[in-house]
Protein backbone atom coordinates (compact mmCIF):
# COMPACT_ATOMS: atom_id res chain seq x y z
CA UNK A 1 0.00 0.00 0.00
CA UNK A 2 2.86 2.35 0.79
CA UNK A 3 4.38 1.91 -2.66
CA UNK A 4 1.02 2.67 -4.25
CA UNK A 5 0.71 5.92 -2.30
CA UNK A 6 4.26 6.93 -3.20
CA UNK A 7 3.57 6.24 -6.87
CA UNK A 8 0.44 8.42 -6.75
CA UNK A 9 2.34 11.25 -5.02
CA UNK A 10 5.18 11.10 -7.55
CA UNK A 11 2.67 11.26 -10.39
CA UNK A 12 1.36 14.54 -9.01
CA UNK A 13 4.86 16.02 -8.94
CA UNK A 14 5.56 15.33 -12.61
CA UNK A 15 3.45 17.60 -14.73
CA UNK A 16 3.45 15.64 -17.94
CA UNK A 17 1.25 16.19 -20.92
CA UNK A 18 0.18 12.87 -22.39
CA UNK A 19 -1.24 12.48 -25.86
CA UNK A 20 -3.15 9.38 -26.88
CA UNK A 21 -3.42 8.61 -30.57
CA UNK A 22 -6.29 6.57 -31.96
CA UNK A 23 -6.55 5.33 -35.51
CA UNK A 24 -9.75 6.44 -37.17
CA UNK A 25 -10.41 2.90 -38.40
CA UNK A 26 -10.28 1.59 -34.82
CA UNK A 27 -12.67 4.32 -33.72
CA UNK A 28 -15.08 3.60 -36.57
CA UNK A 29 -14.92 -0.13 -35.83
CA UNK A 30 -15.72 0.55 -32.16
CA UNK A 31 -18.67 2.77 -33.04
CA UNK A 32 -20.12 0.31 -35.53
CA UNK A 33 -19.64 -2.86 -33.50
CA UNK A 34 -20.18 -1.72 -29.95
CA UNK A 35 -22.74 1.02 -30.31
CA UNK A 36 -24.75 0.40 -33.47
CA UNK A 37 -24.68 -3.40 -33.52
CA UNK A 38 -25.12 -3.59 -29.75
CA UNK A 39 -28.16 -1.33 -29.96
CA UNK A 40 -29.70 -3.37 -32.77
CA UNK A 41 -29.14 -6.67 -30.97
CA UNK A 42 -30.56 -5.18 -27.75
CA UNK A 43 -33.69 -3.90 -29.46
CA UNK A 44 -34.22 -7.20 -31.28
CA UNK A 45 -33.78 -9.26 -28.11
CA UNK A 46 -36.01 -6.90 -26.14
CA UNK A 47 -38.70 -7.12 -28.83
CA UNK A 48 -38.56 -10.93 -28.74
CA UNK A 49 -38.32 -11.45 -24.98
CA UNK A 50 -39.66 -8.23 -23.34
CA UNK A 51 -36.98 -8.65 -20.68
CA UNK A 52 -34.31 -6.00 -20.06
CA UNK A 53 -31.87 -8.37 -18.39
CA UNK A 54 -32.05 -10.93 -21.18
CA UNK A 55 -31.82 -8.22 -23.83
CA UNK A 56 -28.73 -6.73 -22.18
CA UNK A 57 -27.03 -10.12 -21.94
CA UNK A 58 -27.90 -10.83 -25.56
CA UNK A 59 -26.48 -7.48 -26.61
CA UNK A 60 -23.21 -8.21 -24.81
CA UNK A 61 -22.99 -11.76 -26.18
CA UNK A 62 -23.83 -10.61 -29.70
CA UNK A 63 -21.16 -7.92 -29.86
CA UNK A 64 -18.53 -10.21 -28.31
CA UNK A 65 -19.45 -12.91 -30.80
CA UNK A 66 -19.07 -10.56 -33.73
CA UNK A 67 -15.68 -9.39 -32.44
CA UNK A 68 -14.42 -12.98 -32.10
CA UNK A 69 -15.93 -14.27 -35.34
CA UNK A 70 -12.79 -13.65 -37.50
CA UNK A 71 -10.66 -15.69 -35.08
CA UNK A 72 -13.15 -18.57 -35.19
CA UNK A 73 -13.19 -18.52 -39.01
CA UNK A 74 -9.39 -18.59 -39.11
CA UNK A 75 -9.33 -21.57 -36.74
CA UNK A 76 -11.85 -23.47 -38.84
CA UNK A 77 -9.99 -22.68 -42.08
CA UNK A 78 -6.68 -23.64 -40.50
CA UNK A 79 -4.89 -20.41 -41.37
Amino acid sequence: MRSFILRIKSAWRHHEFQVYVFESSALKKFVVVEIILGYLVYKTAFYLSHNDLLAGASSWAGTEGVKRLPVLIRRIAGV
